[in-house]
């Protein structure tokens, strides 16, 4: 089985090559293989030079430059690499991420097993200092060689709370985050990657996990796959808000007739700077209210308004 790695980079040309020299020491079965795809969108630091060294050093590392054009985006430098694959599996890593050396095999056993098409979600921990990076995590991927974990994924701690609940978890596309994903190349293509109308910051991702699990895939967990981030999580600020609401907007305008989609207006506290609300129990109140659509919120509407964010009204 085939691998095809898709890193997206953009003006992140040291932290890039922590991320690469991850991705030369993988271990993988006989049968195995890999490439990796470094897809440049439009970068003006040292990136080309800096794939370059990994490129001529290992041949399973290809390079594709985007021009940056308004038309730039994540889905559409991630949508290149795809195009560009000839692996069976597409597996989506943040260019700012380091992964041990079992990272790909972890995924592609996955695909080994016969039941189902499916798809793979990982998780993340942060660190607290790209700068801490000690090479021995390369060659070993023990969590001691990288300076400290700050946090680790908060999902894990809301499948944990949910875990109680029964029944599988009803949002599992919304946390198909591509900081650490898999899923075979033809169930790509089936349903059209990623939609390149998505601009700035998040969403895109969720959105192609909800037209997965729609289409029939099933999103399966994986607790024990983690990518690193160089670097503490991200502070929503209100440039980052508003790209979110822009892009939560056009989610719910191309699957305008799903509640469950409109109902992730719930989730736009945890994003605004003045609130700054807790995810964990937030995001536990959409995932129960979507158990109970279509009366997500009884004696309540959910009215959306072309272009606006839905607002649930008494």
């Amino acid at each position: 089985m085939k691998a095809s790695v898709v890193v997206p980079t953009f003006n992140s040309s040291v932290l890039l090559d922590r991320c690469l020299r991850t991705f030369r020491s993988q271990r993988l079965a006989a049968d195995d293989s890999l490439e990796v795809l470094i897809v440049d969108d439009g970068s003006t630091d040292p990136t080309a030079e800096t794939v370059q060294r990994h490129v001529t050093a290992d041949s399973r590392f290809r390079y594709l430059h985007l021009p940056r054009s308004a038309a730039s985006s994540r889905s559409a430098a991630r949508n290149r690499g795809a195009e560009e694959s000839t692996g069976d599996i597409l597996i989506f890593v943040d260019g700012d991420q380091l992964v041990p050396p079992t990272f790909v095999d972890r995924h592609l056993r996955h695909y080994r097993v016969a039941g189902g098409k499916k798809a793979v979600i990982g998780f993340r921990k942060y660190l607290r200092s790209p700068e801490a990076f000690d090479e021995r995590f390369v060659e070993g991927g023990a969590e001691e060689f990288l300076g400290g974990v700050l946090k680790s994924d908060i999902r894990l701690d809301l499948l944990s709370r949910l875990s109680d609940i029964g029944g599988g978890l009803k949002t599992s596309w919304h946390l198909f985050f591509t900081c650490n994903v898999s899923v075979p190349s033809v169930d790509y293509k089936r349903v059209g990657g990623f939609n390149e109308e998505f601009r700035g910051w998040g969403l895109e991702d969720s959105e192609l996990g909800y037209r997965l699990e729609r289409s029939g895939t099933q999103l399966v967990f994986d607790d024990e796959s983690f990518a690193y981030h160089q670097g503490p999580p991200l502070s929503p600020d209100t440039r980052v808000y508003e790209g979110w609401l822009k892009n939560l907007s056009l989610f719910i305008a191309l699957h305008k007739e799903s509640p469950e989609v409109i109902l992730q207006a719930m989730l736009a506290p945890i994003f605004n700077p003045a609130v700054g609300a807790n995810w964990t129990d937030l995001y536990e109140r959409f995932e129960m209210c979507v158990r109970s659509t279509p009366a997500a919120f009884p004696g309540s509407r959910v009215e959306v308004e072309e272009g606006d964010v839905p607002v649930a009204v008494a």
